[in-house]
């Protein structure tokens, strides 16, 4: 009783503290510029995220050993930053995306299923059974520290536009929002007698970029392609024809996006705003055309083809060119990032009492500073947190995940029998296709439990209940007798 009465002072603190935040935007937006971006006197860059809903990795040039065309993705990369390891907190839309705007994992943030209306929920356990209009006025949720309202309350000029999946409405923190919860079509009628919505919504991205060129901004350009059904335009389609290629609506439809990318970035340079301009390109999560447990779309697993995701950083006046960073990263890096960009300051004794957390109210890491330091070095592990869209063994399960430079431990915490054990443990640098399950494995028992044991330290320092109860399970079964048999209960 009283522990619940505590989090819900907290909570009513945190709400009331935030929303008398919000409306204390500064009233000489300009004149006020030069006293928040951390003493300095230089305009802060502006800022493009645009974001891919399940894009893989091996459909970006760059990345790819496959013949796909992202010449103009290609470009920002090889005059920017390569992420060769990022990861997305969860291979689900809406738990990934609140991680990405809140800087936390999905643990804190507390959204772990998907977002639709009544009736599109199926009985999945990874799908909300309610309707949720706005996940950032609802109890259950913990999102009211997020950089979008950092930016507008810092002066920016700020849109969204595409798919949003976070509710159906603007959260109050976004002067253009363009955007829908989810499930639009791609074109805006029949295919190819209609227009192609992504070319829509760029159009709309290319006026807000023209109509703020003056001021600071940040558009959160998010496109649902290449999300399935995958219906790229005719030009696209046949330009991968006859390529020898698995999929090719599929990566027809991220060529399609490529063009759109060329469209902002002609837009930034036509204006002189290219060069003072952080463009982050990534996905909230990838997909996997392989069976794999726990997945029947591809999604929900912690398996790299779904988990690892592409990550392009360009800022000409902020990060080196044609540099491959092979650390760990994360989608909860983009908020500290995109703010240590912006020079605005999240440190403060309130956030630290709000959060629990000395110093940064978020997870994630500022990816700028570090590239700049060349330490590529993996400071910590990188994590994922899964509800898997499919049974294994006749049990739904929760997940959580674990990669470092060269292993990825999974832990899976089953519903219907909790003695289960059907957990993986991989030795990414000789198996980077996850074919080979190491967990019961005896001549790998010593490096299995270092990892267990680094698991467990990062889940206590994040204050994740769940991954601290597998893995301290996992270490006593483990610290038996010499002569324990490994098996699946």
């Amino acid at each position: 009783m009283y522990t619940l009465n505590f989090e819900l002072v907290i909570r009513s603190f945190l709400f009331c503290f935030f929303g008398l935040f919000s409306i204390s935007i500064v009233a000489d937006q300009q004149a006020d510029m030069q006293d928040i971006y951390s003493g300095k006197q230089e305009t802060p860059p502006n800022v493009v995220l645009i974001l891919f809903d399940w894009a893989r990795r091996d459909a970006i040039g760059i990345y790819s050993d496959k013949n796909v065309s992202t010449p103009n993705i290609d470009k920002l990369a090889a005059a920017g930053v390569r992420f060769e390891n990022a990861y997305t907190p969860a291979t689900l839309c809406s738990p990934a995306r609140a991680s990405l705007i809140t800087g936390t994992y999905p643990h804190a943030h507390g959204i772990r299923k998907t977002m639709y209306p009544a009736g599109i929920n199926g009985g999945l356990p990874t799908m909300y059974q309610d309707p949720i209009a706005n996940p950032f006025d609802d109890a259950r949720f913990s999102l009211a520290i997020n950089f979008p309202k950092y930016l507008t309350n810092s002066g920016f000029a700020m849109a969204h536009i595409g798919k949003w999946h976070l509710g159906t409405i603007n959260p109050g923190f976004f002067d253009l929002f363009k955007s829908y919860n989810s499930l639009m079509p791609h074109w805006t009628g029949e295919p190819e007698e209609s227009v192609y919505r992504e070319d829509i919504q760029t159009n709309e991205g290319i006026r807000f970029i023209q109509n703020n060129a003056d001021r600071p901004f940040f558009l959160y350009q998010s496109f649902y392609t290449p999300h399935a059904p995958f219906q790229p335009p005719k030009k696209y389609q046949d330009m991968y024809k006859n390529r020898d290629i698995d999929h090719k609506d599929y990566y027809a439809a991220v060529s399609s996006l490529d063009t759109n990318v060329g469209r902002i970035v002609k837009t930034l340079k036509d204006k002189k705003l290219f060069n003072n301009t952080l463009i982050i390109i990534s996905a909230d999560h990838a997909g996997s055309f392989r069976t794999r447990p726990g997945s029947y779309r591809g999604m929900g697993i912690a398996y790299d083809e779904a988990a690892r995701i592409p990550m392009i950083m360009h800022w000409p006046e902020g990060l080196p060119k044609n540099v491959v960073w092979n650390s760990g990263v994360s989608l909860v890096d983009v908020a500290p990032t995109i703010l240590a960009a912006t020079g605005i300051n999240t440190k403060s004794r309130i956030m630290e009492i709000v959060t629990g957390r000395v110093g940064s109210p978020f997870h994630g890491r500022d990816l700028i500073s570090e590239v700049n330091s060349r330490k590529d070095s993996w400071p910590t592990p990188v994590f994922m947190q899964n509800l898997p869209e499919a049974a294994v063994e006749n049990s739904w399960f929760d997940e959580r995940a674990m990669r470092n430079k060269n292993w990825k431990l999974i832990l899976r915490d089953f519903n219907a029998d909790p003695r289960a054990r059907s957990n993986a443990f991989f030795d990414l640098g000789k198996d980077p296709e996850e074919e080979n399950n190491l967990y019961s494995d005896k001549k790998y028992r010593t490096l299995l439990m270092q990892q267990l044991k680094v698991m467990l330290a990062s889940a206590e320092n994040l204050d994740d209940e769940l991954s601290i109860r597998l893995a301290k399970k996992e270490l006593a079964i483990l610290s038996q007798d010499e002569d324990y048999e490994f098996k699946l209960y």
